[in-house]
């Protein structure tokens, strides 16, 4: 049994800050609560003691009977804390708090939220919000909210929100979509419980099919995406997120750091944790009716676009391959079959552009031949202005013969809308809300994959091991080397030197051309501050290198290495999040790093497989499919690393940023020619 029963199926009631003014919040909440037909015990508590809306009242808390399942607290800011110590002692499982006006208005609403609290956890009392909008559960026909207007519809969509008014908006969007609500939670301020124990209960809840969240920020982000994971393993799971800024943020120092903001690791959470994510509220509205009304899913992110309409099935494309979707070309074996069948002006390649000219009784067979392909997991029916029966009926019964899921964009067709409507199949009115539609149904088939195995930690130098938990901010280059190359990442050859002359020696000893770089202490980005030189071939090269270097940097210690053959520089790195804790990151390295800002987040640990992942995608793909004439490259060696870096920031909570720029990948090899760890 679930401590959330009480919030979600109870059976005793209680009402606090009841008024008899119908204009007041607290008399809406009673009425909705009436309204909304729940069969439990009402009980209210207002100070008169009269009657209100035709029942009876007591004057406080501690006229309630004991052992109330649900408290709905409507009073002043300065009366709940009394409120909640005197139903605490009563012995009321959950207390979910409207009011406003405590941590959200600064400290001292904070220190006033913190004694609720702490007067709920003494007597074993729950607490949602405060500054919340309620509860509202469809199978106990409870509305425990302020909003007026509260559709009931049977419907498997469980909604939580961060944002009271948010979650309005969303109840009243679904309600008009004709989509209805299991449960629906206003989480306020999470003093007590938060987003993440509201995700246990409805990943298991059997009136839940699909969850939808709003949400601004969570507390704990690692119990957050273990709960997401928990639901999208067993139900599709939609998320708005607000306040996407990163000011202030943002941790300095490493190109890592500066990358990985507070946006990007939100967005690498959602991804790992199987979340649909949106952007926007319109591709969020548009993602839920999708999710709650086809239940077919594409086994692969592929489509075909099928239509009548030939400029709208071109945007259609675009925007399928912008959002990483395949508009595969048909075969020839169907495309020849196509051609029997349709204008001799038509196009057959994908989209298939049947033409107005089509004969309608052929629509359902060309619809049926196309979704017959192998290639194509699914079905985009784009409709401007061709408004006739045989075009709804015929890529309907496509759809359902081939099993595979139909979303549409239609225009101007009234009666197509209303057909495919009516038959459960979402319709979009431009062909960019139904391509990201229908790339919601893809993502949804993505289940997040298992932590890998932990293996145990290197064996560290008994001085590097002591250096660790006392250090501060940077760490010589040297103990960086160290620790990173303990857990397996190459580096190339170097030594050290303190003057000119051990400089000339020690190049030479590697063997020429060499690299020189400062070892100052501090010195973060060698590159920007002229504190390496490339390509010295000779030992007067290095002599002159080192001098312009101390007029530059002052310090007269530097590095000497070989300088590693040609191949593709790529960032690989991590950082450890307030909220979300170790997240690596794989980009494009070098000096244009944060220019080019090519980069991908994952929280740790990474898996071979999710690391491989964030190393191919976006520029750095292309870069490793044999830029110029180098060795293709599959990325392998960078993934090897991504993964330790995400080991190493999991073994050691000292360590705050790490930054390998660049890992030069070359082929099916890899070495780093730099690195950057900085502690707390």
């Amino acid at each position: 049994m679930s401590a959330l029963d009480a919030l979600f199926s109870p059976t005793r009631v209680a009402v606090l800050g009841v008024s008899r003014n119908p204009a007041k919040l607290g008399h809406v909440l009673l009425k909705n609560v009436l309204g909304g037909g729940f069969p439990g015990e009402v009980f209210v508590v207002n100070p008169s003691g009269e009657p209100i809306l035709e029942r009876p009242s007591v004057r406080g808390v501690d006229a309630l009977p004991r052992g109330i399942d649900l408290a709905l607290v409507s009073l002043p800011p300065e009366a709940v804390l009394a409120a909640i110590t005197g139903l605490a002692a009563r012995g009321t499982r959950m207390a979910v708090i409207l009011t406003s006006g405590f941590g959200e208005v600064g400290e001292r609403g904070r220190t006033e939220q913190s004694a609720l609290l702490q007067a709920a956890r003494a007597g074993g009392l729950r607490l949602v919000g405060p500054n919340c909008m309620g509860v509202y559960s469809r199978p106990a026909s409870l509305n425990g909210t302020y909003f007026w207007e509260l559709p009931r519809l049977d419907g498997g969509i469980g909604v939580v929100s961060q944002s009271g008014a948010y979650g309005g908006l969303i109840m009243r969007h679904l309600g008009g979509a004709g989509l209805g609500v299991s449960r629906f939670l206003s989480i306020g301020n999470q003093v007590d419980l938060d987003i993440a124990e509201a995700l246990d209960y409805l990943a298991t809840d059997e009136a839940t099919r699909l969850v939808a969240c709003f949400i601004e920020a969570v507390p704990d982000g690692r119990r957050f995406v273990e709960a997401a994971r928990r639901v999208t393993r067993a139900k599709p799971m939609v998320v708005l997120k607000g306040g996407r800024g990163e000011a202030g943020r943002r941790a300095a120092g490493s190109h890592t750091g500066s990358l990985a903001g507070t946006a990007a690791v939100y967005e690498a959470a959602f991804r790992g944790a199987g979340i649909v994510a949106c952007a926007e509220t319109e591709e969020f509205f548009d993602a839920i009716q999708v999710l709650a009304t086809v239940a077919l899913r594409p086994r692969q992110p592929t489509l075909a676009i099928v239509t009548v309409s030939g400029g709208p099935s071109v945007i259609a494309a675009d925007a399928a391959e912008a959002l990483g979707l395949s508009v595969p070309v048909l075969s020839p074996a169907v495309q020849a079959d196509l051609r029997k069948l349709l204008p001799a002006f038509a196009a057959v390649g994908n989209p298939v552009d049947m033409t107005p000219q089509v004969e309608p009784a052929r629509i359902g067979l060309v619809a049926a031949r196309v979704l017959a392909e192998e290639t194509v997991a699914g079905a985009l029916a784009v409709n401007v202005g061709l408004d006739i029966e045989p075009f709804a009926h015929g890529v309907l019964a496509a759809a359902r013969a081939a099993a595979k899921p139909l979303v549409a964009c239609s225009v101007d067709a009234p009666m197509v809308v209303g057909t495919l409507r009516a038959a459960g199949v979402p319709v979009y009115p431009t062909p960019e809300r139904a391509v990201r539609a229908y790339r919601a149904l893809w993502l949804a088939t993505e289940r997040p994959a298992d932590p890998p195995p932990r293996p145990p930690r290197p064996g560290l130098s008994a001085e590097l091991a002591a250096l660790l938990p006392r250090a501060h901010g940077p760490l010589p280059y040297a103990a960086a080397r160290e620790l990173l190359s303990a857990y397996g990442i190459r580096f190339c050859r170097e030594r050290r030197a303190a003057s000119v002359d051990e400089a000339v020696g020690a190049a030479e000893a590697l063997g020429f051309p060499v690299v020189l770089k400062s070892a100052a202490p501090g010195l973060l980005h060698k590159t920007e501050a002229g504190g390496v030189s490339l390509d010295l071939r000779d030992a007067a090269a290095v002599a002159q290198g080192c001098r312009t270097m101390c007029a530059r940097v002052g310090d007269q210690v530097f590095v000497l290495q070989e300088q590693a053959p040609a191949g593709i520089e790529l960032l690989v790195g991590g950082r450890r999040d307030d909220s979300f804790g170790p997240v690596v990151a794989a980009g494009t390295g070098g000096f244009f790093a944060e220019a080019l800002r090519d980069v991908s987040l994952g929280l740790a640990p990474l898996g071979p497989d999710e690391a491989q992942a964030l190393v191919v995608q976006g520029l750095r793909g292309r870069l490793l499919g044999g830029y110029r004439g180098l060795p293709v490259s599959s990325g392998k060696p960078a993934a090897v690393a991504l993964v330790a870096i995400g080991r190493l920031l999991e073994d050691e909570p000292s360590i705050r940023e790490v930054d390998v720029n660049p890992l030069i990948v070359r082929g099916e090899d890899a070495v780093a020619v730099d690195a950057l760890v900085i502690l707390r």
